[in-house]
């Protein structure tokens, strides 16, 4: 196969496109658990090891890509490789004092450089001067120490100059990188014994962000197929354009759908690789509650450990894995094996609570100063007990699902979060339990919540009232935190209307959020009025959630892309100056240029049947350099109006209705750097006018590194219609 598999020439030139591709939005994950599964969810804790060349820079695992440096200069880091102080025993070891029951260890990284025997090229750390298979001793270290085995894998690799330019412009690079892909992913799985986990990574196509595309173009299905055959209990992730079985969601606590295997891979600083600059270290209480939240919504928490040049755990790191040990010495029993219910769900007075069984585990993060209540109770509570601890606690359970905890240590244990573990006769109820009102982190892709709004000098009473403003109109939820005497139905009159849907608490003197849904109302001041029958109450809190509608592909025509002189990672200044220049499809407004620029040749608007939320441009406007693309909509509105909307992008984008710049919630400072007032996967608001009419929507993009799309919601006021062909009808 050699010969098939040449190593491209260390005289490539520095990447020219970044190719960070690791996660994309509205990710398919239909595919169900194995019954191989039942080691990665009863483990809930996994140690990740990043290890390579780039230990060596001390700059992270991006160095080679980031700071342009020729393959020639980069690969000469080989002869420098020793690993004198690499240990895999004692990494194993690590890992299981960290409470870790598997490991993931990065055999290549995206930089090319193999940490095993492979037959594929000399780059490898066996040519090096450290002359040692490490994944071997990786792998071996693990099974004596009883570790589920993982191995990490970069579909893609720096060394081949195809990565760059691309199947079309090279495809006999590509072939032959993408041949060498496979011959090496065929090593790792023939010559080590039993692999439980396979991880990839970088599975990119330079300009289509599309993963059918990708899959198709990296040979995914055939490469699984064969992995499946070398490995049949293995567990394979979802970065290789393919859903497979597990979702993994990259420095961001974003679950996936119920049903599907998740796993958050999150760094203690800010780096995968080691870099001695890191300093915004996050401590180990934080570790500890992000892996409290992976196990709420029955995910798994892969923390990563950069090993230095040398090989060794830098102190820092070792500290916080060490501290992490001690807590799930005491605590793991309330993360294995979680499960993922409507009551871990929810948010509770007491803490974050997981569920195991018929066994309920809060974890304490404030020390109760006076005996503590939980809601939501619906089966006889069996025990109470700190864990930890020998004694248990006192425990008093009422008809309406509240219990009353008292007895807890004074003063209060020096180590967070605690955790009280409370054993039920059976099961906790699926129905959805009290919750308190709180401003949850979404994730990256997914619209923000409104800001919890305070009541100030809120009182108990029969009769509560609340004015509040309403921006734009459309539709909103509008959420209430309440506390009453006991469980009571309300009574709700908006505007002088009673709303049809009465309100109830479920349980008394716990705070609880209550939700008024989906309701239309006009932009101005609204009045709420709230009234029980002989109950006192209080409204201490209050949220207007604007009810977001996803504008996917069959709202939108495309046109593009336009070459600009601007390219990925270059002068920001040169984006600046490309997002003002005014290309074809920005001209119909202008009335001396929109028979030329409409009905021209140079515009061609096309329409789309994609699913989804997402307008992906690489993939519905193609070519093969980076440009400017255009998705164009047309919105009809039966009067004058104001509409919020939000945009999220891959890199750049500009909005404009009517021809008119829209001005987002972005910084004005980085909209003078870039010249983008919508930058980012989260979403960014902004406020349109509407007229009568045909209103015309234009979001304009520029790629950065690979990928080039856009989501765009609207807060729908009710009266508009959306069409991306009427425009294209008409003429």
């Amino acid at each position: 196969m050699s010969h098939l598999l040449k190593t491209p020439s260390a005289n490539s030139p520095p990447p020219s496109s970044a190719v960070n591709l690791m996660e994309t939005p509205g990710r398919v994950t239909k595919k169900p658990a194995k019954a191989e599964a039942a080691w990665f969810t009863e483990a809930r804790f996994g140690m990740f090891v990043h290890y390579g060349l780039y230990s060596i820079l001390g700059r992270e695992a991006w160095a080679m890509y980031f700071e342009k440096i020729p393959a020639v200069q980069y690969n000469r880091l080989a002869q420098q490789f020793r690993a004198d102080k690499f240990d895999a025993e004692a990494l194993a070891e690590l890992a299981k004092r960290a409470g870790a029951k598997y490991m993931v260890f990065v055999a290549r990284h995206h930089d090319g450089f193999c940490l095993w025997n492979t037959q594929t090229t000399t780059f490898n750390s066996v040519q090096a001067p450290a002359g040692r298979d490490l994944v071997r001793e990786y792998v071996e270290a693990c099974r004596r120490a009883d570790l589920k085995v993982g191995i990490y894998y970069s579909v893609m690799s720096w060394q081949w100059p195809a990565i760059f330019s691309g199947p079309e412009t090279d495809p006999e690079g590509w072939k032959a990188m993408v041949a060498e892909t496979h011959e090496q992913v065929r090593e790792l799985m023939s010559a080590y014994g039993k692999i439980d986990y396979l991880w990839y990574d970088g599975c990119v196509v330079p300009g289509l962000g599309d993963e059918s595309i990708r899959a198709k173009l990296w040979r995914s299905r055939e490469l699984n197929r064969m992995v499946r055959r070398l490995q049949p209990e293995i567990l394979i992730n979802d970065r290789a354009g393919l859903p497979e079985d597990v979702t993994t969601p990259e420095q961001n606590l974003t679950p996936a759908p119920r049903g599907r295997l998740w796993e958050c891979c999150q760094t203690i600083g800010d780096f995968w690789g080691w870099n001695p600059e890191d300093r915004n270290l996050k401590s180990a209480t934080d570790l500890i509650n992000q892996l409290i939240f992976c196990a709420r919504y029955g995910g798994n928490f892969l923390l990563n450990v950069g090993l230095r040049g040398s090989g060794s755990v830098p102190d820092e790191q070792l500290e916080r894995m060490e501290a992490i040990g001690r807590w799930m010495s005491v605590n793991g029993q309330a993360v294995r094996g979680s499960q993922r219910t409507a009551y871990t769900e929810a948010n509770h007075i007491l803490g974050a609570a997981t569920c195991h069984d018929r066994t309920l585990y809060f974890h304490v993060s404030e020390w109760p100063q006076f005996p503590a209540v939980v809601a939501g109770i619906k089966s006889k509570i069996r025990s109470v007990r700190l864990l930890g601890s020998e004694r248990d606690l006192g425990f008093e359970q009422k008809a309406d699902g509240t219990a009353i905890l008292h007895g807890f240590p004074d003063p209060a244990p020096l180590s967070a979060p605690q955790v009280v573990a409370l054993a039920l006769t059976r099961a906790p109820a699926k129905k959805s339990p009290p919750s308190l009102l709180v401003e949850r982190d979404t994730g990256r892709h997914d619209p923000a919540e409104s800001a919890v709004n305070p009541v100030s000098e809120w009182q108990m009473a029969e009769r509560q009232s609340l004015a509040f403003d309403v921006p734009a109109t459309g539709r909103y939820h509008l959420e209430l935190g309440i506390v009453a005497e006991k469980a009571t139905p309300i009574v709700a009159m908006l505007d002088d209307t009673l709303i049809e849907n009465r309100l109830s608490v479920e349980c008394g003197r716990y705070p609880l959020a209550v939700r008024m849904g989906s309701l239309l109302l006009g932009e101005g001041r609204h009045e709420l009025k709230l009234h029980t029958n002989n109950c006192m109450f209080g409204l201490y809190l209050w949220r207007l959630q604007p009810v977001w509608k996803p504008i996917g592909p069959k709202y939108w025509s495309t046109s593009g892309p336009f070459p600009t002189q601007f390219e990925p990672e270059g002068d920001l200044d040169l984006l600046r100056d490309t997002l003002k220049t005014v290309f074809p499809p920005e001209k119909e407004f202008d009335d001396d240029l929109l028979d030329a620029a409409v009905n021209g040749p140079e515009v061609q608007w096309q329409s789309h049947t994609q699913p989804g939320e997402n307008v992906n441009l690489g993939l519905l406007c193609g070519g093969k350099r980076p440009g400017v693309c255009y998705a164009r909509m047309v919105v009809e509105s039966s009067c004058e109006c104001d509409a919020d909307v939000l945009l999220g992008c891959d890199w750049w984008a500009n909005l404009y209705v009517n021809g008119r710049l829209t001005r987002s919630g972005r910084d004005p400072e980085q909209f003078k750097k870039d010249g983008a007032w919508f930058n980012g996967w989260k979403p960014i608001p902004a406020r349109i006018s509407l007229k009568r009419g045909r209103n015309v929507i234009l979001v304009k993009c520029h790629p950065g590194t690979t990928d080039n799309w856009f989501s765009f919601y609207l807060n729908d006021p009710g009266y508009l219609n959306f069409n991306a062909d009427f425009f294209i009808k008409e003429k």
